[in-house]
């Protein structure tokens, strides 16, 4: 990546991982070194030597000595220990001018406080940095590679500035344009009999390549430890399915600058300006490294790309990015303006983003992140980091991008919020939707199925949770009562508590009525959550007690619940009990709006043959079941029903057998989905009102929308039993 390099790379990639290697006698230093792993030094054979007080090229293996080194990068000059491991001892050459081998390995008895810099191969040309041993920025030296045959390297220096002498050995050799260290300095270049004269040359070092380097070590049994400084030269072999889409919209070098420039201000790299252009190879490199670049860079492309060629060329790079780079869904402007709305919303309206998730992906498993009923904005960067890692949506015109999973949440969001807040997530959207090159037809659609959830939220103006337990030794039919008052943010309060002492029927009806707070547009929901014992129960008949004589006539005589109110039962018990309830909850409350609704009658009455039933392919997602037969029969197959995530079963609980199983046909079990309730209590009105009337309707309606309090779990009784 040597067009493109992060701010302060060098501090960062190579002076942080510099090591002054100290001389024994004084603790000053002999000369550099470098990080190899995290637990393990190189420098050259020689700074070892001075370091022992040894002569300069004394090729004797030291064996497992201390050393003491320093890493200055860290901000701590307190030195560590290191034990030599891996040994190439110098080796003159013919012409005395130079040497090679000449490395050491060493081993710290701890991870160092610093990371290993990146390694890349010296070639001519490259111009590379040098500090001396003791580490001080202020000692850079910088220098070109004139030749490299790679075994050894020759740099010169510029006439001005330091230049590369005594005590610079070891150290290595940064190209700041690669961002990885090429080699390490070996000497100072000198003639057989003394200095070099000034009108021969001057400030001519010469170094160890990385190649040399490499291939001496794995000579000396050193190969494991260069598998880190393989990994990063890998990282620089970019996927090359990104290579064809990036030459075809950036074939001419001025506008891929231009476009890399622009890339790398979004990135917070910093791009060289000297009239070059970026490789293929290092864009890729960049969009392999940073998860939004891929985004980034579409982003400004996508504009001008109105050829069907270059509109290929994108989809390409949309299609491959996530699956050879690991690119994210949203451009780095893109997820910035989107968590800014998301957080207002949230402030607003902490269960708008988790209820539009659960609309818009009904079929899908929610990742942990939104699953809450409600939604801080603290917590919105992780829901949206999650909701970006979803699969794409159902159908879209052929040839054309599928519409991602958080960009239909967005649409969701959008239809629940009004003028500017509207307008401006919508436009997001637009504009998301135009650099995927997804289908307007695709996004109406689902801006469509986006409106129709909005107006069934609008409709829903709160609802009230009755929670109904028993404890052993409470009489028969007497229940303790636990009221909530939820809100449409999802939020609840405690209205009342019978938890005290158990209460009859009419004693609970009392403490609904004066919970519950009508608002004149509709009849209340009351959401009555039981065990799977207690779903006998006439819960919807409880009436408060009758007046007293100042009413001889019942004109004031209270209506049972049913009849005021939209009376329905929970049991979380049964779902909980099964280990993919909530999913199979969600499948199938999707699928209740649009299956056909199973009517259960008396041919099916045996509990494995509806399991099996539920199973099948053509089932899977059946969200009603309407339940017929004995009780006996029809408390086993509800039970088999809740516990498959059967969102809504209707039955009558007042019938003794299938000869009355045409009173239900009246509430119209297939009809629209949202209004069933309404439908069944407006059916208790008539038939509470006709004595000749038996019927008595109940109904599960377990909303996976309308998530309960957050504490109310029942007790298992038996649990209760042992723990009393």
């Amino acid at each position: 990546m040597a067009w493109f390099r992060a701010n302060g790379q060098a501090a960062a990639g190579v002076h942080g991982a510099f090591v002054s290697v100290l001389r024994d006698r004084d603790r000053l230093a002999a000369g550099g070194g470098v990080l190899l792993t995290e637990r393990h030094l190189l420098t050259c054979a020689h700074v070892v030597n001075v370091a022992l007080g040894k002569e300069l090229l004394e090729p004797a293996d030291p064996g497992p000595v201390r050393i003491g080194a320093v890493f200055p990068g860290s901000g701590s000059r307190d030195p560590h220990e290191a034990r030599v491991t891996h040994w190439v001892p110098p080796r003159r050459t013919g012409g005395g001018l130079d040497w090679s081998g000449d490395l050491a390995v060493l081993e710290l008895d701890g991870p160092a406080p610093v990371v290993p810099p990146r390694w890349s191969e010296m070639v001519p040309g490259q111009g590379v940095r040098a500090w001396h041993g003791g580490g001080h920025a202020a000692t850079f030296v910088e220098v070109t590679v004139k030749e490299c045959d790679g075994w050894i390297g020759y740099v010169d220096g510029e006439l001005s500035g330091a230049a590369i002498g005594p005590g610079y050995s070891g150290g290595p050799l940064w190209s700041e344009r690669e961002g990885a260290v090429v080699g390490l300095v070996a000497a100072q270049l000198q003639a057989p009999d003394g200095p070099l004269a000034a009108h021969h040359v001057v400030r001519r070092g010469w170094a160890i390549p990385w190649q040399a380097v490499r291939a001496e070590l794995e000579s000396a049994g050193a190969g494991p430890l260069l598998a880190s400084a393989d990994d990063a030269e890998d990282a620089d072999r970019v996927p090359h399915q990104l290579l064809p889409p990036l030459a075809a919209l950036l074939s001419d070098p001025a506008e891929r600058a231009d476009k890399a420039r622009r890339l790398a201000e979004q990135c917070g790299l910093h791009a060289l300006d000297d009239g070059s252009a970026p490789t293929y190879e290092e864009l890729a490199t960049v969009l392999t490294e940073h998860p939004r670049a891929l985004a980034s860079l579409t982003e400004v492309l996508a504009p001008t790309a109105h050829s069907a060629r270059a509109r290929e060329a994108i989809d390409i790079l949309h299609a491959t990015g996530p699956l050879v780079a690991g690119a994210r869904l949203l451009s780095y402007a893109e997820h910035h303006h989107l968590l800014v709305q998301l957080k207002q919303q949230a402030k607003l309206d902490p269960a708008l983003l988790p209820g539009a998730a659960r609309g818009a992906l009904a079929y899908a498993e929610l990742p942990e992140p939104v699953r809450a009923a409600r939604i801080t904005p603290e917590a919105v960067d992780g829901a949206v980091g999650a909701l970006e890692e979803l699969g794409d949506s159902g159908r879209v015109p052929d040839g054309t991008p599928r519409v991602p999973a958080l960009l239909r949440v967005a649409e969701y969001v959008a239809a629940a919020l009004r003028g500017e807040a509207l307008d401006e997530l919508r436009g997001w959207s637009d504009q998301v939707a135009t650099r995927l090159g997804i289908h307007p037809a695709a996004l109406a659609e689902r801006r469509a199925d986006a409106k129709a959830w909005a107006s069934r939220r609008d409709t829903d103006s709160g609802r009230t949770v009755v929670r109904l337990t028993r404890r052993p030794g409470d009489p028969a039919d007497a229940f303790r009562c636990t009221v909530w008052r939820m809100a449409p943010d999802g939020t609840a309060s405690r209205a009342s508590t019978g938890e005290d002492r158990p209460l009859a029927g009419p004693e609970i009806a009392r403490l609904v009525r004066d919970a519950v707070a009508p608002d004149g547009t509709q009849a209340p929901l009351v959401e009555v959550v039981v065990d799977r014992d207690a779903l006998r129960l006439p819960v919807d008949e409880w009436r408060e007690a009758e007046p007293d004589d100042l009413d001889p006539y019942g004109i004031f005589a209270p209506a049972a619940l049913g009849a005021d109110f939209r009376v329905v039962l929970r049991c979380p018990e049964l779902r909980r009990r099964s280990p993919t309830g909530t999913a199979d909850l969600r499948r199938r409350w999707a699928g209740s709006r649009t299956e056909e609704t199973l009517v259960i009658d008396e041919l099916t009455d045996d509990v494995r043959a509806l399991k099996d039933m539920l199973n099948k392919t053509r089932q899977r997602s059946t969200g009603r079941v309407v339940l017929h037969g004995s009780p006996a029969r029809r408390a086993h197959l509800l039970q088999v029903c809740l516990f498959m995530g059967v969102p809504v079963v209707l039955w009558d609980r007042a019938t003794a057998g299938p000869e009355q199983a045409h009173h239900l046909q009246e509430i119209d079990s297939a009809g629209p989905l949202d209004s069933l309730p309404e439908r069944v209590r407006d059916f208790r009105v008539d038939v509470y009102a006709d004595p000749e009337r038996t019927v008595r309707p109940s109904l599960v309606w377990e909303d996976p929308d309308r998530p309960l309090p957050g504490e109310l779990r029942l007790a298992d009784p038996l649990a209760m039993t042992e723990e009393k």
